[in-house]
């Protein structure tokens, strides 16, 4: 029973080793991995938005709750508009995307975890041999999912210095886990029927747009670049959750520390700016504050894309941190927001926004097209300071660095401009 026992034994893991191997086969082929590694990125997106739903409402719930509790606590004076109109709204309209971006991180980890993600960088190798990159620029690339300076920091170990600089200068548009709150908030707003499918969308256009431009510096600036690169490859296994929910947990810690720095300080910024000067009453008019004139100041740049001037206030906040887009967005947006009435959230407002004056007047100032319009223009312009300052350092080139804040920005407006009026002209 015991020699039996042995063979039988043995006759599995045969089994097990070669269903590994035609596995194995499978993922690195070089049509059929890619076309599973794209399937199992749209995958991704729909459980991020299938399972963030629910937290995402209990958590924007529990806001409003807090928010209808200082509202009647606190007196009516600049304190109270301070801590729930500039902090809680702006600091709450980015903290409601913590769970997808938890869900989305999960999901990479558990790729990377179980070997995955290997089999798809040396498929990915030969692809990006034409554009000047190799599979570890890629690497670089996918850790830009995450944030874009990591992912600049890791391009340095790439040996060759023209694929290093050509996976540098392209990096910023990766769509980055901050970028994501923006994403997250207009396609569940604008399109709730479609959300992975227009999220995948919005990701693939922007990693198409860096391959564009590889080529273009390949072609034109850069002319020797490296050879493939063939990643060491692990067995692949079942996932450690142990090591996906520590690396969950460092994404949440860096989100987390967004929220307390940058988001806190230009949410309070924003209130400043929007809650004077005062007017002879005594009041607030949002569009006469420093804010406003800012605002409408840039207005005619941006009209062309669909924007009006509280969303080219958003734009400017974002260059601090992206996160702080959609905080702004909740400030400037939710003035008349009624305090507990989670009728009033920044995704119905959004939906319900009119122009007041003007040839617009009556209008929705958001539609489905304006949302494409923004997220794109959002994807693509000028990074973070912080991207900003990585680039500075690994490059030591102002050129370079100045190089990134003007291609972004430009690109970003003749896309969205390009968006709109030809979406405008079709629908007539």
């Amino acid at each position: 029973m015991p020699r039996i026992s042995k063979m039988t034994d043995l006759s599995h893991d045969n089994r097990r080793d070669a269903f590994l191997k035609k596995l194995d086969a499978l993922l690195t082929h070089k049509v059929f991995g890619i076309v599973i590694f794209i399937g199992v990125i749209w995958i991704i997106f729909e459980a991020t938005f299938g399972l963030g739903y629910f937290p995402m409402i209990w958590l924007e719930k529990l806001i409003f709750l807090l928010e209808h509790l200082l509202n009647n606590m606190l007196p009516d004076n600049w304190v109270r508009s301070l801590v729930v109109m500039g902090i809680l709204k702006g600091v709450g309209g980015v903290l409601i995307f913590l769970p997808n971006i938890v869900i989305l991180f999960l999901l990479i980890s558990l790729m990377e975890e179980s070997g995955y993600m290997a089999r798809v960088t040396k498929v990915m190798d030969k692809v990006m041999k034409p554009l000047g990159l190799n599979g570890r620029s890629f690497i670089s690339m996918v850790m830009g999912l995450g944030c874009n300076v990591p992912a600049i920091m890791a391009a340095q170990k790439i040996e060759n210095k023209h694929s290093r600089l050509i996976t540098t200068l392209i990096n910023p548009l990766m769509p980055c886990s901050s970028r994501f709150t923006v994403y997250v908030l207009l396609i569940s707003a604008f399109f709730p029927s479609h959300s992975g499918t227009m999220l995948f969308l919005v990701y693939m256009t922007s990693v198409g747009i860096a391959a564009i431009l590889a080529l273009f510096l390949k072609r034109f600036i850069f002319k020797k670049t490296s050879d493939y690169y063939q990643p060491p490859i692990m067995p692949l296994r079942l996932p450690s959750l142990r090591r996906s929910f520590i690396s969950i947990w460092v994404y949440s810690k860096m989100f987390l520390k967004k929220i307390a720095g940058a988001i806190l300080i230009a949410s309070i910024v924003i209130w400043f700016l929007g809650y004077f000067p005062r007017g002879t009453d005594g009041r607030t008019n949002i569009e006469k504050s420093y804010l406003g004139m800012l605002g409408k100041s840039i207005e005619p740049v941006i009209a062309p894309l669909g924007f009006d001037w509280k969303m080219g206030i958003s734009i400017i906040s974002g260059v601090a941190a992206k996160e702080t887009v959609v905080g702004t967005l909740s400030e400037l947006y939710q003035q008349e927001h009624q305090p507990g009435n989670d009728k009033n959230n920044l995704i119905k407002t959004l939906k319900t926004q009119k122009y007041t004056d003007g040839d617009k007047a009556g209008q929705n100032i958001f539609t489905p097209l304006v949302a494409l319009s923004f997220m794109f223009f959002i994807s693509i312009y000028t990074p973070c300071i912080a991207t900003i300052t990585t680039i500075k350092k690994v490059t030591r080139s102002n050129k370079w660095t100045l190089f990134v804040i003007a291609y972004t920005t430009i690109l970003a407006w003749f896309i969205s401009f390009g968006i709109f009026q030809i979406g405008s002209l079709i629908a007539g």
